[in-house]
């Protein structure tokens, strides 16, 4: 499959931030394993997580490596032997432990905290964590996205970043972001306060215009992140996270494939649960509640068993479950057979 305009620009973009600055003025044949390391470090050092760097080197690098170790259409000769990413280990980085709102409580923690920073920015988090929005769907909603009578808000621009610049574009990431997302009345009420409003975007940056990421994440996000976590957050949130919390918290109460997907605006349902669900501790607790019931109900006909050991009218313990066999407390061995006239053992 060929990729799209629009991925074309963006892994151009990657070459031109995070590549040709450091190896642009290479010949390929002349880069060896140990430069790719450390223009891997260098991207870490720089402030880039592990997941991007796999990103720039998967999407944008690698390939090309591929590439130059293939013959010429006319048979020339490859311009290498072998590639230099192939079998490179990811930088050493630290690793969260997790990176999404496991539960209702940790949200609610977080909203706190956000609403305590500052109200306005609160809203469009809130908005992103109850709709699973992406920052560029989000941050592009206006007055005529909002269909309240539906209950909805409507996926039809989006921002994104080009040539270092955000721009409004009239299209989402790929033909399954055009899509209505269900908010809850709650936050609905808060979507159509501010549609009423009268600007250009739901949520404006202090300047009135859109809120440009950058800005959002050094002037709102950390500051809201540092309080939660002072409070007892637990993990590395990021605003990326929140989105994966939402599809998480979903997929965990059972939301249907087909409608998580459509939720995501993904067009493979493999995008979503590889990606985007992770697992959480929610199944502790049905874990222990079984596990408890089962060991409860044995701990009884244990008790029950010991009472009826000397009861003359005690039945054939060979009626007790299997599992229960072998264990003592009066329960009847493998070795030991039941005398109807006795209200004791009698060994065989």
């Amino acid at each position: 499959m060929k990729p799209s305009v629009e991925t074309k620009r963006k892994y151009r973009e990657r070459l031109e931030k995070h590549v040709f600055p450091v190896l642009g003025d290479k010949p390929i044949a002349s880069i060896t394993r140990r430069m790719m390391r450390e223009w891997q470090t260098g991207l870490f050092d720089a402030g880039l997580s592990r997941k991007t760097i796999a990103n720039i080197r998967g999407e944008s690098v690698f390939p090309i490596f591929r590439a130059s170790c293939l013959p010429g259409e006319d048979e020339e000769l490859p311009l290498r032997t072998y590639n230099p990413l192939k079998g490179l280990a990811l930088p050493d980085g630290v690793k969260y432990e997790r990176d999404i709102l496991e539960t209702p409580d940790d949200a609610a923690l977080f909203l706190t905290a956000a609403y305590e920073v500052d109200p306005e920015a609160a809203d469009l988090l809130l908005t992103k964590l109850a709709t699973g929005l992406r920052w560029g769907e989000v941050a592009a909603l206006t007055a005529g996205s909002v269909r309240a009578h539906l209950g909805t808000v409507e996926v039809r621009q989006v921002l994104r970043k080009v040539n270092r610049q955000w721009v409004v574009e009239p299209k989402p990431k790929t033909k399954k972001g055009y899509r209505s997302v269900p908010v809850h009345p709650l936050v609905m009420e808060m979507v159509k306060r501010r549609a009423a409003a009268g600007t250009k975007f739901l949520f404006v940056a202090p300047r009135g215009n859109h809120w440009r990421y950058e800005d959002f994440y050094d002037w709102r996000w950390v500051k809201i992140r540092s309080l939660a976590e002072s409070r007892g957050l637990r993990g590395h949130i990021t605003m990326h996270g929140l989105r994966h919390s939402l599809l998480t918290l979903l997929a965990a109460e059972g939301l249907e494939l087909a409608g998580l997907t459509h939720l995501a605006g993904h067009a493979q349902v493999a995008t979503t649960m590889d990606g985007y669900v992770h697992n959480t501790t929610a199944h502790h607790e049905p874990v222990r509640r079984i596990v408890g019931g089962f060991l409860a109900a044995g701990i009884r006909r244990r008790r029950g068993a010991a009472r009826r050991w000397h009861h003359p009218c005690r039945r054939d313990p060979r009626s007790d479950p299997p599992f229960l066999e072998g264990n003592g407390g009066g329960v009847r061995r493998q070795h030991e057979r039941w005398s109807p006239t006795t209200t004791v053992m009698t060994k065989t």
